[in-house]
């Protein structure tokens, strides 16, 4: 960071009420923007500067500050406060929280964060919800799910490999994920009703999601756990967010906290049946569509935005490749 852009960080956080002296330390919490620590005498705040370069059309910052701020109006806790942001800087100012990311995931872990995305949506019916955008990638139908993970397919073989890492990942793509997924695509393609697929799903039955949900976006502190990270947040079909609740790879959980995460959030559900019938269709879909994500440093973009984020590059694509294989291994190879 240049000392320009430090500098004119620091009036931003004097301007917001952070008075000086303060130090600002960058903390490895995040894939896609800058996290620092902002600390003087009087306290801890935590400072996002957000990825932004003209392929990346998404608004980071514009998602997270709405999200949050519906939160705080609609008395959700266990979520940071949004203090302030800057456009032309990028940045937001947030309250710090305490605590640290769960070491493993228990029972009442799952149990709180069911409870969480269900406090959120008791105000789903309300104006400022209803002024929330949709969730990044939100699935709105049967085949927004299956676009999704064939887009992103497309995407990783549409790059030109020009190394022997490159070649094979394109080549566990093109010979594993691929073949697999024409069975999984072809599967639900003959399972579910043509009208079906493309309908849409009822808004009433759509949930405000805080998308890219699970126990790395958490912090957890005498037992309570707090949640982080809101970039990808709105309206979404709230299949999709059980689906990829139960794929996160990064802090997984089992197939039992899968199955109870679903029963709890779905609790009193008019719709409970139809989102379980989506969720076991489409769990193959979402499970490509994570080895796509684990693959994501190999396009060029992605690899610039985790740079931006301070993710350590050496060795990032042995080690996503590796990542991307075992969790096929694991979670797809293994159902043929």
């Amino acid at each position: 960071m240049t000392s320009l852009a430090a500098g004119r960080l620091e009036t931003f956080c004097e301007r917001l009420g952070v008075s000086s002296p303060f130090t600002m330390e960058r903390i490895r919490a995040g894939r896609n923007s800058e996290v620092m620590l902002v600390r003087n005498r009087q306290g801890e705040w935590i400072l996002k500067r957000y990825y932004q370069h003209a392929s990346d059309r998404r608004d980071r910052l514009g998602a997270e500050l709405a999200f949050l701020t519906f939160l705080q109006d609609s008395g959700v806790s266990g979520v940071p406060r949004p203090l302030g942001a800057d456009r032309d800087l990028g940045v937001g100012l947030y309250s710090f929280l305490p605590g640290a990311r769960p070491a493993s995931v228990a029972s009442a872990h799952v149990s709180q964060a069911a409870a969480f995305v269900r406090e959120i949506n008791q105000q789903k019916r309300s104006a400022n919800a209803q002024r929330l955008p949709k969730a990044a990638d939100a699935c709105v139908s049967w085949q927004d799910h299956l676009d999704l993970t064939e887009s992103r397919l497309g995407q990783l073989l549409a790059v030109a490999p020009t190394a022997e890492l490159e070649f094979e990942a394109q080549a566990f793509v093109g010979q594993q994920l691929l073949p697999y997924w024409g069975e999984i695509k072809g599967k639900i393609l003959d399972e579910v009703d043509r009208a079906e697929l493309a309908g849409p799903i009822a808004s009433a039955n759509q949930i405000i999601s805080p998308s890219d949900f699970g126990f790395h976006n958490t912090l957890e502190n005498a037992g309570r756990l707090s949640f982080v990270d809101f970039e990808y947040a709105g309206w979404d079909d709230p299949a999709k967010l059980i689906c990829d609740f139960i794929c996160q790879p990064e802090l997984p959980v089992s197939a039992g906290q899968g199955l109870q995460f679903l029963e709890e959030l779905l609790l009193d559900s008019p719709d409970s049946g139809a989102v379980g019938r989506r969720v076991k269709s489409l769990l193959p879909v979402h499970r490509v569509k994570w080895c796509c994500i684990l693959l994501n440093e190999f396009k060029l973009e992605d690899r610039k935005r985790r740079s931006h984020a301070g993710v350590d590059s050496d060795g990032l694509l042995a080690r996503q490749l590796g990542k991307a294989k075992q969790y096929f291994g694991t979670h797809l190879a293994s159902t043929h």
